[in-house]
């Protein structure tokens, strides 16, 4: 058994692979610009700066190509291109800005060309530089040169070897093991070219007050001032670390020379796809557009919400459709049966937004009865109950939801239970059974109704999803803050992080229950398992 569950458990991988290939390709062909459709008004209006927009396009990868990269953009062709193009008056301010950003990590690809640069690019990387001089502390220094063409030629001609990554490190490690001045000074000087081997750092430290001096230093190099206070909550404070390795991500190539071999492999992985995959495979699904916050933790908080709902709808569905299926199989053709079936028809026929609307008008005190609440999960106040007087109040506001969520279900699964059965019951294994002598109580319910179970089993691994899907219009109807009601919202305010991440959550939740199916396959028919066990075990199978 276990072994076929293992089986089963590996062929959901390219599954879900073939999902998110499917998922990527629908984002990309949807016409527009991702961007305009995110931030139309605000980019139409002027409201965003250029940088503004280019970080939301980086953090989409828009700026990539979409399966294969030849011309991977690193810090040597991004200073090379810059270089190049310096001196064009319109976009002074742009290079400015450019040479200010990448910092002392450029200056080994723009210093020594100072000197054959024309007058008007020379003056605008002079400009930039004195950015960057401000920011690694040498200001003064370069101002007390003959001038600053050869203040920074002096300059690079004295310290260029220092800008070496084993030597950034060994001051990172020396400004981590204890306040040490001087290694802040020297990394200081070292600015950007140090974040390579800072930012990776934060991965495996904690998030403690030796790390907060290499988290300072980075804001101090970069200009995002992500800080955190050694006061606040651990969990804040990985936060905060958990997000320079999100931006280090993104932004690495920005201060970054590849090698030929991180050429040639980058071509591959410095795709839109490799790294949305990559996103995917540690549940990173990037920041809410509506909120800010961080996709993966409001489904913490949501999905549970909206599994609560939907399991217990499924267990009520298949609770009331096996028996209900079994009934109408063996009363078919009579009045009790063509009543079970108009009823079960009428059922399946009716809205369930327009059921849950009735339910609101005539249940919840809008109408003649006051029996169950009018929106949301819990009463207010309920964190202070005892457990049980918690659960019980849960399970009172949860009857018309799940009611809502269960009758279409069940009026479909019923019907395929007594087709299911009838077909079983035609079979010569039954009629062999009665003639043995068995009862018939006895060969309906352990012979009959253990095949029939097979058909209706696997429907089990499309319920979930469909009802996770029914959930965004009960929820809404309902106020009940689940991942539903989220979706909703989503969908209005074009959250394409959120939507992208309820695909694949129910993608991934459709594997799982197509997996359970498999197995309960297995419990009620051993012989499913023979395939993947090997021929001892069919024979050991066979011999009983």
């Amino acid at each position: 058994m276990i072994r076929y569950a293992l089986r089963r458990l590996g062929r959901m991988i390219p599954a879900l692979v073939g999902v998110a290939l499917v998922t990527f390709a629908l984002i990309h062909l949807a016409p527009g610009d991702p961007v305009q459709a995110e931030l139309g008004g605000e980019t139409s209006r002027g409201a965003l700066s250029d940088d503004a927009v280019e970080t939301f396009r980086r953090a989409y990868f828009l700026d990539l190509p979409l399966f294969l990269n030849t011309e991977i953009v690193d810090l040597k062709r991004r200073m090379r291109t810059l270089v190049a193009e310096l001196g064009d008056p319109a976009r002074r301010a742009e290079q400015v800005r450019a040479i200010a950003r990448v910092g002392a990590a450029g200056l080994a690809y723009i210093v020594p060309r100072l000197e054959t640069l024309p007058e008007a690019a020379r003056s605008v990387a002079l400009e930039g530089l004195a950015e960057v001089a401000q920011r690694m502390g040498v200001a003064d220094e370069i101002a007390r040169g003959e001038s600053p063409l050869e203040a920074w030629r002096d300059f690079w001609e004295q310290y260029y070897l220092d800008f070496k990554p084993g030597r950034a490190r060994r001051l990172a490690l020396s400004l981590l093991d204890r306040d040490n001045p001087h290694a802040a000074a020297e990394l200081r000087r070292l600015d950007t070219f140090a974040l390579a081997q800072i930012i990776p750092l934060f991965e495996d430290l904690p998030p403690d007050a030796a790390t907060l001096r290499l988290v300072e230093r980075v804001a101090a190099a970069t200009g995002r001032q992500v800080v955190y206070d050694p006061e606040q909550p651990y969990a804040e404070r990985r936060r905060v670390l958990d997000d320079w390795l999100g931006w280090w991500w993104l932004h690495r190539l920005e201060y970054v020379e590849l090698s030929n071999e991180e050429h040639l492999l980058g071509a591959l992985t410095e795709t839109r796809f490799a790294k949305w995959i990559a996103r995917l495979a540690t549940l990173d699904f990037g920041e809410s557009s509506r909120d800010g916050r961080p996709v993966l933790e409001k489904l913490k908080q949501k999905l549970p919400v909206t599994l609560l709902l939907s399991l217990t709808a499924t267990f009520l569905a298949y609770l009331l459709a096996v028996p209900l299926g079994v009934f109408s199989a063996l009363r078919a053709g009579r009045r009790s049966e063509r009543i079970v079936t108009f009823a079960l028809f009428v059922l399946y026929s009716l809205p369930s937004f327009w059921v849950a609307t009735l339910a609101i008008r005539y249940f919840t005190g809008l109408g003649h009865f006051d029996w169950f609440p009018l929106r949301g999960l819990h009463s207010e106040g309920w964190e202070a109950w005892p457990v049980w007087r918690q659960w019980a109040d849960t399970a009172w506001h949860m009857v018309l939801p799940v009611l809502c969520l269960t009758y279409g279900s069940l009026a479909a699964l019923s019907r395929y239970q007594r087709v299911a059965m009838l077909d079983v019951l035609r079979q010569d294994f039954v009629r062999t059974a009665r003639a043995k002598g068995l009862s018939r109580a006895r060969v309906i319910w352990n012979h009959a109704l253990r095949n029939a179970l097979i058909q209706i089993v696997t429907l089990l691994g499309l319920q979930i999803p469909y009802l996770i899907g029914g959930s965004v219009v009960i929820e809404r109807i309902f106020n009940i803050e689940g991942m539903g009601l989220e979706t909703f919202e989503a969908i209005r305010a074009r959250d394409y992080n959120w939507i992208l991440a309820v695909s694949v959550i129910s993608a991934l939740l459709t594997m799982v229950g197509l997996l359970l199916s498999d197995i309960l396959y297995a419990v009620i028919d051993p012989r499913m398992t023979r395939g993947v066990e090997g021929p001892e075990a069919a024979d050991r199978g066979g011999g009983g």
